[in-house]
């Protein structure tokens, strides 16, 4: 099993290194009239309203994409189960520039499946490896306000739908540019077992999703927090649910949430 992720990771390392620019980097210039803040305020009541009759102790953040933060208990403490190793893949990626290293084998058969599976064995390496300090840097890097590392396990790091929705929109300026893109492929590819919540609703709409997804089923905690793409538009998202009476329960609420935010085309 170890044999085969290295070697996938070897393909996936060639792809990201001989890929062309566009197909792996985000960047546009725009002039003309400004397009009006997406989504919109009254989708974000919605999706708040619609997470208020939801069982549970539920919140939401969006960044829109005019930069601005709204939602529901957008600064409640959560666990961030797999959610934080985004954190994790940043402060890895962020290492590996600081020393003047290419991404390579060794590095992808640690990072693929942290994010692809959401594999926890390897998530564990990579944390022993980059240490909480550097998570801690990503996090004040972001201006988490409510950011505390996690007891016992990086699982339980706490933090809010306002820090997560926040470090997705600087994701960009957060990685080093030189692995920006194979981040990009990383949180875009990611397993269907694992692409619930948002994805199933923002794809068929034409959004580009770049996300992870988190869990403590035995505590019914399901987390998700997503950037999404289209055009010249782009905002970000992050539902925090923790007492869901079942997983099936829990992505139906996000999914809802992400339902209400999209009715509406930008």
């Amino acid at each position: 099993m170890r044999a085969d992720r290295v070697l996938l990771a070897t393909v996936l390392t060639a792809f990201a290194l001989a890929a062309p620019a566009h197909a792996l980097e985000y960047a546009g210039e725009g002039s003309g009239t400004p397009l009006p803040p997406y989504p919109s305020a009254g989708a974000v009541s919605a999706a708040g309203g619609y997470l208020d009759a939801r069982a549970g102790r539920t919140a939401f953040a969006v960044v829109d994409s005019s930069g601005h933060l709204s939602g529901v208990r957008v600064h409640e403490h959560f666990e961030t189960a797999s959610v934080v190793k985004v954190m994790m893949l940043t402060a890895y990626l962020q290492m590996l520039a600081a020393h003047g290293r290419s991404l390579g084998p060794a590095d992808t058969a640690l990072l693929y499946p942290m994010i692809h599976e959401s594999n926890n064995e390897d998530a564990s390496a990579v944390f022993a490896i980059v240490g909480a300090g550097a998570v801690a840097r990503v996090a004040t890097q972001a201006g988490m306000s409510d950011y505390a590392p996690g007891v016992g396990w990086w699982a339980y790091t706490q933090t809010s739908p306002a820090d997560q929705a926040r470090l997705f929109a600087m994701l960009d300026r957060l990685i080093p540019r030189r692995f920006y893109g194979y981040a990009r492929y990383l949180m875009s590819t990611i397993e269907p077992s694992q692409s619930w919540g948002v994805p199933p609703v923002a794809r068929p709409r034409g959004w580009q999703v770049f996300f992870k997804t988190g869990a403590l089923p035995e505590r019914g905690l399901f987390n998700e927090v997503a950037r999404l793409e289209r055009g010249a538009v782009m905002f970000t998202v992050a539902v925090f649910t923790d007492g869901d009476p079942s997983m099936g329960y829990g992505e139906e609420t996000i999914e809802g949430v992400g339902a209400r935010l999209l009715a509406q085309a930008p």
